[in-house]
This record gives structure tokens, C-alpha cells and sequence, in this order.
């Protein structure tokens, strides 16, 4: 009985950190945001295609909205390029089986035209499951301009 024991714990070892290995959905998108921010500072459309949903709305800092297609082009054509793009105070919260929302800060150098600027962001993305295929559905950002909390007497 000791042999069987013995065998079971090793198989047991074994397999359990495949079926425990499953990544979380949040950090799945955590990676993946990291992914589509390295994608947009290297101007890649095709990677940009694979992590947007095709649903996806994209709101700027500037009230602009764009599609997918529209998003794309602009990146790859030139009118608009990132540039040290950095994420911080990252929060991740599944909020549904197949929905994961994503909210922080941003600060980057972007090209609108011929013009760089520097931007500090909040923003809020929405990611959705679409066939195990992890993809942002939404995003919209806006830029800090102080504090919106009045101060008690």
C-alpha cells in the first residue's frame, strides 16, 4: 500500500500544478494591457487588431471618439504616435464571469499631427471574454484638471 501511496503523491504533484495553472482573468488582462501599450508605441496595427474587440469604443482625453478601424489607421498612417507610455495605481476587477474593468493613471508623450505633447491620464478600460479570447470592448480617458471634492468648513 506504501508504493501506491507513494506513486499517487507524485502523480498528484504533478498534475496539480497543470489544472491549478489556469491564469486569473485580471491578470490575464493586466498582461494583456501591458501588450496592447507596447503594441501602441510601436505603432503595430496587427497587434492593436488582435487585443481590440471589433465592438471596441475608444474615448480620448479630448472627447474623440473612434472604432476599431478608425483607431487603427490613425496609428498606422501616422497621425497619431505614443511615446513612454507608462501605466501606474493599476486596478483590476472582474466584475462578471466574462468582463474584467481596468482603472489608473497614464503618463505618455503622444503625437496628434505634428504635434508631441505630454499627457497625464486617468482611464477606465473594459475588457470582455469573447470565445476565450480575452479583448477590450472599451476605453475612455480624461485628463486631471484638480480636485472635485469640496472641502468641509
Amino acid at each position: 500500500m506504501k508504493p501506491f501511496l507513494l506513486l499517487l503523491t507524485l502523480v498528484l504533484s504533478v498534475i496539480s500544478p497543470v489544472t491549478h495553472a489556469a491564469e486569473p482573468a485580471t491578470e490575464t488582462v493586466l498582461r494583456l494591457d501591458a501588450d496592447r501599450l507596447k503594441a501602441m508605441m510601436a505603432g503595430d496595427g496587427a497587434a492593436l487588431g488582435l487585443v481590440f474587440s471589433e465592438e471596441i469604443v475608444f474615448i480620448h482625453s479630448d472627447g474623440r471618439s473612434e472604432g476599431k478601424a478608425d483607431y487603427i489607421k490613425a496609428m498606422t498612417g501616422g497621425d497619431t504616435a505614443y511615446e513612454n507610455a507608462v501605466t501606474s495605481e493599476v486596478q483590476a476587477r472582474q466584475i462578471a464571469t466574462d468582463v474584467v474593468v481596468l482603472s489608473g493613471a497614464q503618463a505618455m508623450r503622444k503625437k496628434l499631427g505634428q504635434e508631441w505633447s505630454d499627457l497625464k491620464l486617468r482611464f477606465m478600460s473594459v475588457w470582455r471574454n469573447e470565445g476565450g479570447t480575452w479583448r477590450m470592448i472599451a476605453w475612455q480617458s480624461l485628463r486631471p484638471s484638480g480636485n472635485s471634492v469640496i472641502k468641509k468648513s
